[in-house]
């Protein structure tokens, strides 16, 4: 990077004369030192499939690298991977180590999963800086045949949305009592009760306000297991939209223009259109046709004083017409020619009054940061800028037109794309066909011989395709991700569509015209020094402030010690501030491990508060792929889901899984009296409406609550000193006289100061609680008030569960020789194999291996990776398996 700056500044002088060179690279200057300081992070995850069922592992690898040129980043040691549900709540949240621009994680998917599409998102702290919607982010389906079994079909009938229950033989679901809601960001708007009719489906009634809004049924299925089912309504309007784009974002009379369409259907996916622009006349000036995922773009030349209109037809037979973009008679248009191999050619038109001899700068840059520079003069119609790809990057750059200001006039988003920056993967397989349980040898060799390095990481994913319904051909993958929908802010519906086979450069420049343009306010990142709000991290950090006791003034120069509670042994001391502040950085330590923080002022005295503020998770946000979200996940995957269910009794039956949980509670009616609530209770259903009720006399003789509680309530478990539900899976709340606090301030509360907690989990006694009653509720009541949790918090000491590094499972992987112990009786996997960890040698070579199952079938294997040098690749391959 700092030879290539080099370069571009003698470039420069050269190029301008002393006075204006200086005032250009000064500011390219500025502008690279500001991008110096604050670089462009990117994560990608290769998955090991694009879609699971409850009792499956989402197998993970991830991949940070570092501005356009993709190189493996050290800046962030840390990520972040959340997988969030159909109700846009944070499901999973799991912080990982990142060594060398490479990490690795699992996901395990519990029985009682919502089936649904699902949105998995991975950051680092550093990308937060950033708008959210560059965060890696992808949808996946999830089906559940563990707890629920039950299909849907749904859609609009007529005024209604109509949903249907089946069961997995699609035998209808008939005379099942249905509660409903529908909410919208979350307000509800709609609840109600139905009952299901003999053919098994429901009706309610749509209005317009409800669209895009979520429709949430609430059931028991023929084993009385609760069943919650998600479906996202349609927009209320019913009309294909066009859009229409002006390359470089205007359009200029006199001379020849390109103008993009975008034609959507109201779901916000592509449609394939024809778009006529025509003139006041009645001519035809211009045809744009669309490809089917509604963008194309044409050429037209404009006269000036010319009106014009455009018509389209899309594909289902529906017309629209609309207006063109603005005509200016005065200004700038550009048009740029990317299709020749070698060189990128742009042509600026200028209009008759500003052709005055002015200076102006051609920029290509990714967002700032400029890679090349020219110069020329505005005294004619016509300015012709080229340069050579060699010394561009590969991915989506930005030509930038300034004046002699140095301000952008015009921008113009660009997909550079080179054969020497894509890494060469050579493969080969042992066997082209192979029968069922035999053992398959990949080998692999990256790069070429005139590499210096062949170093590269990859990842090796096997699935069969037989099971998996993959579409792989539009998924996201490496390419697409690091190179497209990393600098693309919006949605982009199919993505590996454009690197499927080649690279098609044509398609991705009408993605770019209608949906790239990313301005960069120049004038900001010249001028902008203060530091950014949220750093990269090496590792672990917890920070704090101690005050002196009662008051907000800082308690400086205290002595802190932080103290690990699995090991007291094991403790780290620091001294806090002038302003009281501390902390503990770097640490390395797995997740659900408590501390303990204890702080002495000089005087060796414990009269301190310690504030640890919690940390605080980038907020959900809109789903920038929501227009690919799917309802009835279930009955789009019925095949793989009851395949599942043959794999997961197999798995059962030799004692590798545990069998699904019980579905149906029990009830126990006991002949001693009745445990009466606190008369002073919070729970909003009344004192001793609840499922279970803990009386005082229960705690007696409980040294914690937390060890009192636990196997006594029913439905509950706890991790980490937190309360789950184990209907749902997700973490309870807990209400401490009114009070909402976090579960692991459980272990702060006296049990000799509780007078009774309830238990809340059936939804006659959790709706009340709206949002937060969705995994059901724990009330406790104290002896003492509402202002007893003042007397938990010991002076000079805190209790703090920070989250810690995830702890990776090791798959499974069977081996079917003579006397191997890892054999399945019936091996029915769809993961055939999940290798993470493949690093070629100096010869660029590895391999790589893997024993088929009982099913026969093609097996896709899917390769991706990068090397030392930032070159990406992705390779698959089809095995037969007959």
């Amino acid at each position: 990077m700092i030879a290539k700056r080099l370069l571009l500044f003698a470039v420069l002088s050269l190029i301008f004369s002393a006075t204006r060179a200086q005032d250009i690279q000064t500011l390219l200057g500025k502008i690279n030192a500001y991008h110096d300081a604050r670089p462009i992070e990117k994560i990608y995850l290769q998955l090991d499939k694009q879609h699971y069922t409850a009792g499956e592992t989402i197998w993970f690898k991830a991949y940070s690298v570092i501005n356009v040129e993709n190189l493996l980043s050290n800046l962030s040691q840390t990520a972040y991977v959340d997988l969030i549900d159909p109700k846009d709540r944070v499901l999973n949240k799991l912080r990982i180590p990142v060594v060398s621009g490479i990490g690795l994680g699992d996901i395990t998917l519990t029985d009682t999963l919502i089936e649904g599409t699902y949105h998995l998102r991975a950051y680092s702290n550093w990308m937060r800086n950033d708008s959210a919607s560059y965060f890696y982010s992808q949808n996946i389906e999830i089906s559940n045949g563990r707890v629920d079994n039950v299909l849907t079909r749904s859609g609009m009938e007529g005024e209604n949305y109509r949903v249907q229950l089946q069961d997995l033989q699609e035998n209808p679901i008939a005379d099942v009592n249905v509660r409903y809601e529908i909410s919208k960001e979350a307000k509800s708007l709609k609840r109600g009760r139905v009952k299901t009719a003999v053919d098994g489906k429901l009706d309610i009634p749509f209005r317009a306000e409800y669209g895009d809004a979520k429709l949430i049924i609430a059931f028991e299925n023929k084993e009385q297991a609760p069943i919650e089912k998600i479906f996202k309504l349609p927009k209320a309007a019913a009309e294909n939209s066009i859009q229409l784009f002006a390359e470089g974002g205007s359009l200029l009379a006199g001379t020849l223009n390109k103008i993009a369409a975008k034609a959507l259907r109201p779901n916000g996916l592509g449609i394939a259109a024809k778009t006529y622009i025509i003139t006041a006349q009645g001519d035809t000036a211009a045809i744009i046709v669309t490809n089917s995922l509604g963008m194309g773009a044409s050429p037209i030349f404009i006269e000036a004083g010319t009106a014009f209109r455009a018509v389209t037809q899309f594909e289902d037979g529906s017309v629209k017409e609309s207006a063109l973009p603005e005509i200016a008679t005065s200004g700038y248009g550009i048009q740029v020619n990317n299709g020749n191999a070698a060189k990128l050619f742009a042509q600026l038109n200028i209009s008759a009054d500003q052709q005055d001899g002015g200076e102006l700068y051609f920029v290509i840059q990714y967002l700032g940061r400029p890679y090349y520079v020219s110069k020329q003069l505005a005294n004619k119609s016509e300015l012709i800028f080229s340069v050579a790809k060699d010394e561009l990057p590969n991915g989506v750059l930005t030509i930038s037109i300034l004046n002699g200001k140095l301000q952008p006039i015009m921008e113009r988003p660009v997909f550079i794309s080179k054969t020497t920056s894509y890494l060469p993967l050579k493969t080969a397989l042992s066997t082209p066909a192979t029968g069922t349980r035999q053992q398959v040898t990949v080998s692999l060799e990256t790069g070429d011989s005139n590499d210096s390095v062949r170093h590269a990481l990859l990842s090796a994913a096997v699935i069969n395709t037989a099971k998996v319904n993959e579409a792989t051909a539009g998924a996201g993958n490496i390419l697409s991700n690091l190179l497209l929908s990393a600098d693309i802010k919006g949605f982009i519906e199919t993505p590996g569509y454009y690197f499927q086979e080649d690279v098609k450069i044509n398609e991705i420049d009408n993605l770019l015209l209608t949906q790239g343009w990313r301005k960069m306010d120049w004038i900001t990142a010249d001028t902008v020094r203060s530091e950014p709000s949220f750093l990269p991290e090496k590792g672990i950090s917890i920070r704090g402030q101690a005050r002196k006791l009662g008051r907000k003034a800082p308690a400086s120069g205290a002595a802190i010690t932080l103290v690990s509670t699995k090991s007291f042994m094991d403790f780290i001391d620091t001294v806090a501030n002038e302003n009281g502040d501390f902390v503990f950085e770097d640490l390395v330590f797995p997740d659900s491990i408590k501390f303990l923080i204890t702080a002495k002022n000089e005087k060796g005295k414990n009269n301190i508060d310690i504030i640890v503020p919690p940390y605080v998770p980038p907020t959900i946000g809109f789903n920038k792929n929501a227009a690919a979200e799917k309802n009835d996940i279930n009955s789009l995957l019925r095949e793989e889901l009851v395949a599942s269910k043959q794999y997961f009794a197999g798995l059962e039956s030799q004692g590798l899984m545990e069998k699904t949980i019980a579905i149906q509670e029990v009830v126990v009616t006991a002949r001693s009296p009745a445990k009466k609530a606190s008369e002073n209770s919070a729970n909003l259903n009344g004192p001793g409406n609840a499922d279970q009720i803990i009386s005082a006399e229960d705690l007696e003789t409980c040294p914690t609550l937390e060890m009192c509680l636990n196997g006594r309530l029913l439905g509950v478990i706890f991790r980490g000193g937190r309360p789950y539900s184990t209907r749902g899976g997700g973490e309870m709340q807990v209400v401490l006289d009114g009070m909402y606090i976090e579960g692991d301030q459980l272990s702060m509360i006296s049990p000799m100061d509780i007078q009774s907690v309830e238990v809340l989990r059936n939804i006659n006694y959790t709706a009340i609680y709206g949002s937060f009653g969705t995994n059901g509720l724990l009330i406790i009541s104290t002896k003492t008030g509402k202002d007893a949790l003042r007397n938990y918090v010991p002076k000079g000491i805190v209790t703090i569960q920070p989250m810690g590094y995830h702890l990776n499972k090791t798959f499974y992987k069977p081996t079917y020789e003579v006397d191997s112990e890892t054999k399945l009786n019936q091996d029915f996997r769809s993961t055939i194999h999940w290798e993470p960890n493949i690093v070629t040698d100096v010869q660029g070579k590895a391999t790589f291996d893997f024993y088929t199952s009982d099913e026969k079938g093609t097996y896709l294997i899917t390769i991706e990776g990068v090397d030392l040098t930032g070159r990406i690749v992705r390779k698959t391959i089809d095995l037969k398996v007959e």
